[in-house]
């Protein structure tokens, strides 16, 4: 009789403990999930053009454009994606606030795809001025 107590005590305790890891588990997944959002939301890793760069060949002006058409494309996917996730929190109840971080966020990252096309824009110009004065 007295083994059955204990060993109905230790079940309950065993229970309570594993409940608490449990939801002390999906607080800190759901706190990461979404410093994770909001580090991706407020991607500010592109600074824009650095003006003190010149290229000397038109290669190397090629593989710069090539590099930043590519740069430019992820943002724009990223934006994208951002949009579409704010379109569908918009209308769930209490996301309203998530969906204007979306938003905000994707328009974030339209700004920088305006400065990296900006920048794509000076590079051609000067490839362009390179294969005039070489001819």
């Amino acid at each position: 009789m007295r083994k059955e107590k204990v060993f109905k005590d230790f079940t309950s305790f065993y229970i309570l403990i594993l409940l608490g890891v449990l939801s002390f588990s999906s607080f800190s997944v759901g706190g990461f999930a979404k410093e994770v959002i909001a580090r991706d939301m407020s991607d500010k890793s592109y600074t824009g053009p650095s003006n003190s760069v010149r290229y000397n060949s038109i290669e190397d002006i090629d593989r710069k454009i090539n590099e930043l058409e590519e740069m430019k494309r992820g943002y724009e996917s990223k934006a994208i994606k951002q949009v579409n996730q704010a379109q569908r929190l918009q209308f769930i109840e209490g996301q309203l606030q998530e969906a204007k971080r979306y938003w905000r966020a994707a328009e974030d990252n339209r700004k920088i795809v305006t400065r990296i096309q900006k920048e794509i824009d000076e590079l051609k110009i000067e490839r362009m001025n390179l294969q005039s004065k070489k001819r």
